[in-house]
């Protein structure tokens, strides 16, 4: 089986969206083909599009963006479905792709990522290929914190267990029931160390602690 993994990620380096695929990948990649392709600033050639519509599954990792996804990721899903709905006119796309999206936020809840995860089940459907179904993660930049702590043995146990029982439907092409999670991590705590890090880099631009709570005129 051939499966599209797609990293919705803004950053050019390491990402949250990318921590989470590459856990996804082990978990899948020993027998099927995987393939991982990266939303940049340039657009995906036809080549590369014909290749993820050619195969079984895609993944869809990004980070939430005001309650919805990154402007780069949404303009590479208007291209996807155009070339989708043009190729299905020719004749040459003609089998039942299947999507599954994983989407971290900032906030601590991973139930925020909801909207998201509703917008792209619409452009499922609106694109004529299934929806498979997708995890919610809260407190995502906490995935590189802590990316030196075995997955299943630190605060994302609980995504371990998401993503194993993702990989299974994927291996079957089954829809998989939308997760919505947090960490096993105390809420204050979470709270205390992001305030410490904007602080921080607050300090390192030149602001000042109180600057941070004023208001955009």
């Amino acid at each position: 089986m051939k499966i599209s993994m797609i990293n919705g990620s803004q950053k050019t380096g390491e990402s949250n969206s990318g921590i989470i695929l590459n856990r996804l990948i082990e978990l899948l990649k020993e027998k099927h083909e995987v393939k991982l392709y990266k939303v940049g600033s340039k657009s995906f050639t036809n080549e590369m599009l014909t290749e993820i519509i050619s195969g079984d599954v895609i993944v869809l990792a990004f980070s939430l963006f005001v309650d919805s996804l990154p402007s780069h990721t949404l303009e590479m899903l208007i291209e996807l479905e155009s070339f989708i709905k043009r190729e299905r006119q020719t004749g040459v796309f003609a089998h039942n792709l299947i999507v599954y999206s994983i989407v971290n936020c900032g906030f601590y809840e991973g139930k925020q990522n909801r909207i998201a995860l509703e917008i792209l089940q619409h452009w499922c459907g609106h694109s004529g290929v299934q929806f498979g179904g997708g995890i919610g993660q809260g407190a995502g930049e906490m995935l590189g914190a802590t990316k030196d702590i075995p997955m299943d043995k630190g605060p994302f146990n609980n995504l371990a267990r998401a993503l194993q029982a993702m990989a299974e439907k994927i291996k079957l092409r089954e829809p998989f029931e939308t997760v919505y999670l947090s960490p096993y991590f105390p809420r204050f705590l979470w709270r205390f160390t992001g305030e410490r890090y904007w602080n921080s880099a607050a300090r390192k631009n030149g602001l000042r602690k109180k600057d941070m709570s004023k208001g955009i005129i």
